[in-house]
């Protein structure tokens, strides 16, 4: 029987609404063109920085 005890916390969701609430709710398109217009790179790498934040606090993500 599977006893997960599910996520208290998702570290990467909780930084994403603080940085949304700081910018006013810009903070991806503040980030898109600094890493992509301005630095050149392929993406932000938000989605990615969520993801790995989320699996350092998240029973949920060591799986996947």
């Amino acid at each position: 029987m599977d006893t997960k005890l599910g996520c208290k916390i998702k570290l990467g969701d909780w930084l994403e609404w603080l940085i949304d609430k700081v910018t006013f709710g810009r903070g991806s398109y503040w980030s898109y063109v600094i890493a992509v217009e301005w630095l050149g790179y392929k993406s932000c790498g938000c989605d990615e920085r969520k993801y790995w934040l989320n699996k350092l606090t998240c029973n949920e993500y060591k799986d996947e």
